[in-house]
């Protein structure tokens, strides 16, 4: 056993983590890998494409076991259905050297890490739309309240949206 300072320091970065930030590291990992493999497969390089699906379909499948079917009802199983159909594409693209099935998993995986991003960053319990991840809905939201005059707004300075007094705080299981 060598000790690589630098997987000391990634291992530390991991256990000390917030679940909500090793969810976001999980995405980030799955994304690299499916990258990597995109290269591997243009290069020709047969073992380091398969060892990079491989990683990437194993993080997958560690997201898979994390979901809480009890506390995330339907997300939770679209969430693995979609995962499913991941490590399915993930394994097309390395029987079949398809690199259009990579980069469509890689496309799903940047839109679920953006997701869970503004998820874990503006926690909304209220069920106010994401001005970042949902501006055209968020615009109608704003647009709501103002028509609704003088009946209690949630909007603060600058459009953004403030926490309604006495909601539960969104958790995030991972």
């Amino acid at each position: 056993m060598t000790n690589n300072p630098y997987k000391q320091y990634q291992k530390t970065q991991v256990i000390t983590a917030s679940r909500e930030k090793v969810l976001l590291m999980l995405y980030e990992g799955a994304i690299r890998f499916t990258k990597l493999a995109n290269a591997a497969m243009k290069e020709k390089k047969i073992a380091e494409k398969g060892r990079c699906i491989s990683k990437a379909t194993a993080i997958l499948s560690e997201l898979m076991a994390t979901l809480d079917f009890k506390v995330g009802g339907q997300l939770a199983v679209d969430l693995e259905n979609l995962y499913v159909f991941m490590i399915d594409k993930l394994i097309e693209a390395n029987i079949h050297n398809k690199i259009e099935c990579l980069e469509a998993v890689e496309k799903l995986l940047i839109t679920l890490h953006a997701a869970w991003r503004d998820v874990i960053e503006n926690p909304r319990a209220d069920g106010i739309p994401s001005q970042r991840m949902q501006p055209e809905e968020f615009q109608k939201y704003l647009e709501e309240q103002t028509q609704e005059d003088g009946k209690g707004s949630n909007i603060g300075k600058k459009g953004q949206a403030e926490p309604a007094k006495g909601r539960p705080d969104v958790k995030i299981r991972a």
